[in-house]
């Protein structure tokens, strides 16, 4: 008696769960303009960067001083603190950080 009850309400819900799940999915509100700019930047066509971006560094290893540089780098000891005297090649032209070398540790 107990087994085709517990069968019955099994079916019950399974039969709720199953209407509860094929409800159709809510509508998405319409784009702002701002997302619709975003969205068209994927797209993969030809889009300008904005002009506020900073450029990525170019590394020149091996300077011998800033005068090496291209303008507004700095040529900066970039393996670590470096040893007194050492002139191991580990120098780059690097994009100043807070105006001066980045730290690397």
């Amino acid at each position: 008696m107990k087994k085709p009850v517990l069968v019955l309400l099994a079916l019950l819900s399974l039969v709720s769960f199953a209407q509860a799940m094929a409800q159709t999915p809510p509508v998405a509100p319409p784009l702002s303009a701002a997302e619709e700019q975003f969205l068209a930047t994927l797209s993969g066509g030809e889009a300008q960067p904005p002009g506020d971006l900073v450029p990525a560094p170019s590394f020149m290893t091996g300077c011998a001083g800033t005068y090496t540089c291209p303008t507004g780098e700095l040529c900066c000891y970039m393996c670590g603190n470096p040893p007194e005297g050492d002139d191991s090649g580990c120098y780059m032209c690097v994009t100043p950080w807070k105006g001066r070398c980045p730290l690397v540790v």
